[in-house]
């Protein structure tokens, strides 16, 4: 499949698992979307389960790349580039397109610890949480592998409870969390 039809098919099953979830989009819906034949989507990508755990990896890292983005527009400083991952949730939460978290949608729908979707959706856990080690240890702050960790789970957790409410608040609420966390830490 030449590289354009492979970012299609995947733009496309990104936004239909985004929107109605993994089990609910059928692989014949996809291939409508992105208009393009049964064969060629096996042959590119092996499996729809493959298809998953692909758009899981290319959305983890349009996400990540995105958090890195905001972190160093806002500032210099690793402390506040770590509020400014928050800010930058935030402002994610209000965009009309925005369906929740990805990742805890794939661990919802792939119980199974050991599935590759639910693997892939861990590894997006690992990387967010390497993000915020990075900043805490580059912020001189105490404990960086405690601290990241607590900031990695606020993240995801504001990320589910503004797919429950469709508002900001959870990323307004999940800054002032950080903001306590990173004082207690440089103190």
């Amino acid at each position: 499949m030449a590289s354009s039809k492979r970012e299609q098919v995947l733009r496309c099953a990104r936004e239909l698992f985004e929107r109605e979830g993994f089990h609910a989009t059928g692989v014949d819906r996809i291939l409508e979307k992105a208009g393009v034949a049964k064969m060629t989507l096996y042959n590119n990508f092996g499996s729809k389960d493959q298809l998953i755990v692909e758009v899981l990896n290319q959305s983890s890292e349009i996400m990540i790349n995105r958090m890195k983005e905001h972190a160093l527009a806002a500032s210099s400083d690793s402390y506040e580039q770590i509020l400014a991952i928050f800010r930058a949730l935030g402002d994610s939460y209000q965009d009309p397109e925005f369906c929740g978290c990805m990742f805890q949608a794939a661990v919802a729908e792939f119980p199974d610890h050991d599935s590759a979707p639910a693997q892939a959706a861990l590894a997006h856990h690992r990387r967010l949480t390497e993000i915020f080690l990075e900043l805490c240890t580059k912020a001189s702050l105490k404990n960086p592998d405690e601290l990241s960790r607590k900031l990695a789970l606020l993240s995801s957790g504001a990320s589910c409870v503004a797919r429950q409410t469709k508002a900001r608040t959870p990323a307004d609420d999940a800054l002032c969390i950080a903001e306590i966390l990173l004082e207690r830490a440089s103190t």
